[in-house]
């Protein structure tokens, strides 16, 4: 996306500009993030910043992509738990009021750069072979049925689905028990004695 260079001097910038840039980004959505403000945020030039995004696009998708992180990372321990706990750490995030416009942004960009759309699918809970493989080893430990591994996706979907449209349709604060009663309702039909 954007062009770097070996000269460890350049390579500091860009890291310092991109971390800069990822921090406006959170502080105060995709509107926040310009060269001048990245420069000054960052302690380096205004040309340093375009040397290496010469567009203002190429710099946002760059802060938007070392801010995305896949929605779950679940090891070996009570699958139900574990979603709790790490949608718990999305809805944090997704009460801040920046969400809104980050997600506005990715999802509106996301309909026509290629780019774009891999962060959608990183920040929106890409229903992978990891995903598919814990949900396999809580069916192996009794806690859920055969066949839920083969619905990931849909799992995904109608765990963050409610919470979504709570927050950014109803205007709700998301709170604990909502994370659990989006994830009790959504893994219900998989229970072993459902």
């Amino acid at each position: 996306m954007s062009r770097t260079s070996a000269d460890p001097r350049a390579l500091r910038s860009r890291a310092a500009a991109l971390a800069a840039a990822t921090e406006l980004l959170v502080e105060g959505g995709p509107e926040r993030v310009t060269h001048a403000a990245v420069a000054e945020r960052a302690g380096v030039g205004r040309a340093t910043v375009y040397r290496h995004w010469p567009d203002l696009q190429t710099l946002l998708l760059d802060a938007l992509a070392s801010d995305a992180r896949p929605l779950f990372a679940l090891d070996d321990g009570p699958v139900r738990d574990q979603l709790v706990s790490q949608l718990q750490q999305q809805a944090e995030w997704l009460n801040q009021p920046v969400s809104a416009s980050v997600i506005a942004t990715v999802i509106e960009r996301a309909e026509r750069d290629e780019g774009v759309r891999r962060i959608r699918e990183e920040m929106f809970g890409r229903a992978d072979d990891h995903f598919a493989g814990v949900l396999a080893a809580a069916v192996a430990r009794g806690e859920l049925r055969p066949g839920v591994e083969d619905h990931a996706r849909d799992l995904v979907s109608r765990f963050l689905g409610p919470l979504m449209f709570q927050r950014f349709m109803l205007g709700l604060r998301l709170d604990e028990d909502m994370v659990a009663d989006s994830v009790d309702t959504a893994l219900a039909p998989w229970l072993p004695d459902a």
